[in-house]
């Protein structure tokens, strides 16, 4: 894979764990990748060899599709990887291993960013590895119903494992080169986890906003969105936050009184809002536009929690106005009207046709939520949710139960079981840094205080979703740079304990 074909695909550094519901969300999701593909350019024209994407090549391997069913037949799927050696002060130097996720996965991710700043430093061989089911890491038929059983964080660390093997295989490492897993939100997970169940064949691992705390009711995002609109550290203010409530609090009045065609002319809908689960669309994307901007916070040029609050502090209108300009800003940018159908949405999640691009992923992570992890967030009443209260939990566990057949009961069951494999909060690890920002929603469900001396937390004042991930900026706060920095003298801790070892 050359230059040019690297540079076409995203060179960000996000692979975010998702509020699963809204259109406006995944704008904001796509602008800041945007940004940090321009970002990760910059820093590579910056590194030496130059450019170093050049040494980023392009592979793919045999993988089984079930690694714990023994058949004499084993079915298989072409599983893709990348290769940077740019760095690599080999034959015996570290190998990073970068862990793919929910979405199409490039060369691009082991070519700019803090990871290429670690390798620098160490001289490491990086990978990047695409999670199966998502990108072009598939098998034909895998969106059927009956072969989504195959999706699963357990099967996709077990495809780490079959990696490496073939990787020392293919490219002559040995048991001198020393492994570290680097990965952010659920990749940041799954970098913990092949930690804790693979430590034969990793020293450590880097998690990055990793919610490692299956949940079915995550009341926690919107609390910490709302704490997160309040805090003056990111340019918020409780008057923003109570200016937010206040102009939800009249949408709901809206709805209440059935004045739909109001909000739909204020809101530029596509289509009537009327139907109670179009309705819940139209709820859920208003507040998916301030639930992406804090997730994001600074990752998207010109929208952020500082300026979202000066418009909405602003005294020469009501909250309520302030609110439907806001919304039309964002949703202009790429179409004309919003689309709030609930139809619309089902027929993404049930659709079983792959795109030929690999830039689907909704219907899979909706499976791995339903069957794994839960993270449905919610808005309900005792909580600190300044959003509409129509945001309950009952619209996505319906969903689950039309399009899997999986039921509440079964849901709780299933996550529990994901808690009691993993160890949620306290996975009883040892070589593993999880990385968070205050800003990010999901940093509740990691691990944010030192478990043991070699399990431990990086907590970052005023960031957001993996943005240590990113290399350094000019605008960074001093927080974000000594974090980065610490992070990349504990891995080389980790090298430096290992090879003494050997």
């Amino acid at each position: 894979m050359n230059c040019i074909t690297i540079l076409a695909f995203y060179l960000g550094i996000i692979e975010a764990s998702l509020p699963l519901q809204t259109t406006t969300f995944w704008q904001i999701r796509r602008e800041a990748e945007k940004n940090n593909e321009l970002k990760n350019i910059r820093h590579g024209k910056l590194l030496s060899p130059l450019p170093n994407i050049n040494e980023v090549e392009g592979y793919d391997f045999e993988q089984y599709i079930d690694h714990f069913e023994f058949t004499p037949r084993p079915r298989t799927y072409l599983q893709r990887y990348w290769m940077n050696r740019a760095f690599w002060k080999g034959p015996d130097g570290p190998v990073l291993l970068y862990v793919g996720g929910e979405s199409v996965l490039s060369g691009g991710y082991i070519a700019g960013g803090h990871i290429v700043d670690i390798a620098k430093e160490y001289g490491a061989l990086l990978f990047a590895v695409e999670h199966r089911y998502y990108g072009k890491s598939n098998f034909f038929g895998c969106l059927k119903t009956k072969n989504m059983r195959y999706l699963s964080s357990q099967l996709a660390l077990a495809d780490l494992a079959q990696f490496v093997a073939h990787a020392k295989n293919k490219f002559g490492l040995t048991d001198k080169n020393k492994w570290i897993t680097y990965g952010g939100s659920y990749p940041g997970s799954l970098s913990a986890w092949f930690r804790i169940k693979y430590p034969h064949l990793v020293i450590g691992a880097v998690a990055s906003s990793a919610p490692v705390e299956a949940q079915t009711d995550f009341k926690d995002y919107n609390n910490v969105v709302a704490s997160s609109l309040s805090s003056p550290l990111v340019g918020g203010s409780k008057l923003c936050m109570h200016n937010i409530e206040e102009a939800f609090k009249f949408v709901d009045r809206l709805l209440d009184t059935k004045n739909f065609k109001t909000l739909e002319k204020d809101f530029i809908a596509c289509n009537d809002i009327s139907k109670l689960n179009d309705t819940w669309m139209f709820a859920s994307n208003l507040a998916g536009f301030f639930m992406g901007l804090v997730q994001y916070n600074n990752q998207v040029p010109g929208i952020n929690i500082a300026y979202v609050c000066k418009q909405m502090n602003n005294a020469s209108r009501s909250p309520y106005k302030s609110l439907s300009i806001l919304y039309k800003q964002q949703i202009q940018k790429t179409a004309s009207c919003s689309d709030f159908s609930y139809e619309n949405f089902m027929k993404t999640v049930k659709t079983q046709k792959r795109d030929p691009d690999g830039f689907d992923m909704i219907r899979q992570w909706y499976y791995q939520s339903c069957t794994q992890f839960g993270y449905f967030q919610t808005c309900e009443p005792g909580t600190h949710c300044v959003f509409s209260k129509r945001l309950g939990i009952i619209n996505d566990m319906d969903l689950c139960q039309e399009v899997f057949e999986i039921a509440l009961g079964q849901l709780k069951a299933r996550i529990n079981f994901t808690n009691e494999y993993y160890g949620g909060k306290r996975p009883r690890g040892s070589k593993i840094v999880f990385v968070n920002g205050s800003i990010d929603p999901w940093h509740s469900l990691s691990v944010v205080t030192n478990q043991t001396s070699s399990e431990v937390a990086v907590f970052i004042p005023g960031t957001s979703h993996c943005a240590n991930m990113g290399a350094n900026q000019p605008n960074d706060p001093p927080a974000l740079v000594e974090a980065r920095r610490r992070v990349t003298a504990i891995v080389g801790e980790w090298l430096k304990e290992a090879q003494a070892a050997t």
